[in-house]
């Protein structure tokens, strides 16, 4: 069995505010669409700051989904905010405002909660738990690090660092030809089910493996000595795991690795390679428990990449001054980003600034 999320937030990073029109018209309504009508189960996670932006014959078709059992919505914050980087009242306000509108819209109250950047840290399951949470998607390497329990010590490389490295531009042919090997061994570790987490309060872990979800994105793009079978051959050793749990905006919008992925490529492997596909929630448990450390699915499992840049730094210290609605958008973690355009992180300055400037008056 193997089970898939779709990640949607239309205050992308790197994607201009005047595109959201042309992100929903090219990715979200034929993805969405083509897997309902292909009647493949998935998880479906929209930040409820994204949730008024979709037109109404995708409401409805999200509807239609959730009621047939097709769709499963997750719960995540509102302006996908880093969540271990907020005091913890402001957590519980991101994840109780999120929530409400997946109620009003929906009348549906998720029970899986994606964390945005899958950040984690072990007071969140008790506050989601509070909220009636019963799952959290995590990253399964980062449970299988968090044994190093002092990183200041230790640093954490995957094996499919230089990967990333290529994907963004560094040395990328030979970074990726270096990185395949890598990224076989890595699928290695990839263990199948859900886990225990020894959180404030437990809750079941559903691991999202990197390794998977690279390995198949490649596969999907064809990219050179990768193809979808090639994917599929490696991908056979993974057993009830995720086999993709990243952006939605991958699929007919944003490229991966300069070649952007088809809807109909994913239906087509999942039919040729007869994989049954089942809502998250449905994939079995391990049987294994692990404590999770403060941690995200970065190449480092670290939050560095959200609070060392001095922009970001700026933006942290300045947002816990924050109570009023304002707060939401100067939270968003898309303002920090891992390459944020100019306008979204002038939105979070924008928003501080015209808060205090109407305390101050």
């Amino acid at each position: 069995m193997y089970g898939l999320i779709f990640h949607g937030n239309l205050q992308y990073a790197e994607i201009p505010k005047s595109e959201i029109g042309k992100v929903i018209e090219k990715s979200y309504i034929p993805t969405i669409n083509k897997l309902v009508s292909n009647e493949i189960p998935f998880a479906l996670n929209i930040t409820g700051f994204s949730i008024p932006l979709l037109p109404r014959g995708l409401i409805k078709e999200i509807e239609e989904g959730i009621s047939s059992g097709l769709i499963e919505l997750t719960g995540t914050s509102y302006t996908h905010a880093i969540l271990p980087l907020l005091e913890l009242n402001r957590v519980e306000k991101q994840i109780e405002k999120d929530l409400e509108i997946k109620e009003e819209v929906f009348n549906y109250s998720p029970k899986l909660f994606w964390p945005p950047e899958l950040a984690y840290d072990p007071i969140l399951p008790a506050i989601l738990r509070d909220f009636q949470y019963e799952k959290i998607f995590v990253d399964g390497e980062a449970l299988l690090l968090s044994g190093n329990m002092n990183t200041a010590i230790k640093n954490t490389v995957v094996e499919y660092d230089r990967l990333v490295k290529a994907s963004y531009g560094i040395n990328p042919y030979f970074n990726y030809f270096l990185g395949l090997p890598k990224l076989k061994k890595s699928l290695k570790y990839v263990f199948p089910g859900t886990v225990k987490l020894l959180g404030v309060k437990e809750i079941t872990g559903i691991p999202v493996w990197q390794p998977v979800n690279i390995t198949l994105m490649l596969g999907l793009g064809r990219f050179p000595l990768m193809n979808e079978k090639r994917a599929a051959r490696l991908l056979r050793r993974t057993k009830n795991v995720m086999l993709y749990g990243t952006d939605l905006e991958f699929f007919g919008y944003m490229p991966f690795g300069g070649k952007i992925m088809n809807i109909d490529s994913l239906i087509s492997f999942v039919r040729k390679n007869s994989l049954k596909i089942v809502l998250p929630s449905k994939l079995p448990s391990s049987g294994r428990e692990f404590y999770l450390k403060t941690s995200s699915w970065a190449p480092d499992k670290s939050l560095r990449i959200w609070y060392e840049d001095e922009d970001n730094r700026r933006l942290n210290l300045l947002a816990r001054d924050m109570k009023g609605d304002r707060a939401y958008l100067a939270e968003n973690s898309d303002a920090r980003g891992w390459e944020p355009l100019s306008e979204r992180r002038l939105d979070a300055f924008k928003a501080i600034y015209e808060e205090w400037r109407e305390k101050d008056e």
